[in-house]
């Protein structure tokens, strides 16, 4: 991934949410077809696949970013002040203190980007660690959809799986392609489907860590 340039906090906010704005603008043009009957059920769920990994996307570059600035002390608007226990050159320098000997580092795990948060950054991993916490479980949800599209492996099948049972109760005997399922009305809130719940989830959060 290219390293970014942006020295603000805001800036980086500010660009991932005109991202996920355009993105959901995107969906709705995409479902409207649909009804219309100009797409059909296997490129609807297939382009809700794509919105949604660009999404997810979007959003771990975004944190991966503030997550850097944040080891350089830039601010955001949270009390306290943001503090680092490092004290990189530059947003490289902090990328590789933190990266060490690991080949890269995975921003989509909530139990590694809190713990993470717990080492790099002081006053209890402020700002990272109390959004990522009390968003844990969402999270995780929305990563197992997002790993069984890229990998569409067994072991990505049964975490999905996890997915599909606590949304129906049972695993179903044939499974809906993820984008199918990101479709499904929300049990969160019934004016949305879930890949809206996403859409949600991502810009509460975004704002919170800002």
């Amino acid at each position: 991934m290219a390293v970014k340039k942006r020295v603000k906090v805001s800036a980086a906010l500010n660009s991932f949410i005109k991202e996920i704005e355009r993105l959901e603008r995107f969906d709705s043009a995409n479902q409207k077809k649909f009804i219309k009957g100009e797409l059909t059920k296997s490129q609807i769920e297939l382009l809700v696949e794509s919105i949604f990994f660009a999404s997810y996307r979007g959003y771990e570059g975004f944190l991966r970013e503030i997550f850097l600035l944040y080891c350089l002390e830039k601010q955001s608007t949270r009390s306290p002040k943001v503090k680092s226990y490092l004290k990189p050159k530059d947003f490289a320098h902090a990328e590789q203190l933190i990266k060490s000997s690991m080949f890269f580092l995975d921003w989509t795990k909530p139990d590694n980007v809190i713990e993470r948060a717990e080492i790099y950054l002081q006053n209890d991993g402020h700002p990272i660690k109390l959004p990522y916490t009390v968003n844990k479980q969402q999270l995780k949800e929305f990563k197992r959809i997002r790993n069984h599209i890229a990998h569409n492996s067994i072991e990505s099948q049964s975490e999905y799986e996890t997915v599909l049972r606590s949304y129906y109760g049972v695993v179903p005997l044939i499974l809906p392609t993820p984008g199918h399922y990101l479709m499904l009305v929300s049990k969160r809130k019934p004016t949305n489907y879930n890949l809206l719940d996403f859409f949600d989830l991502v810009k509460k959060i975004s704002v919170d860590l800002t």
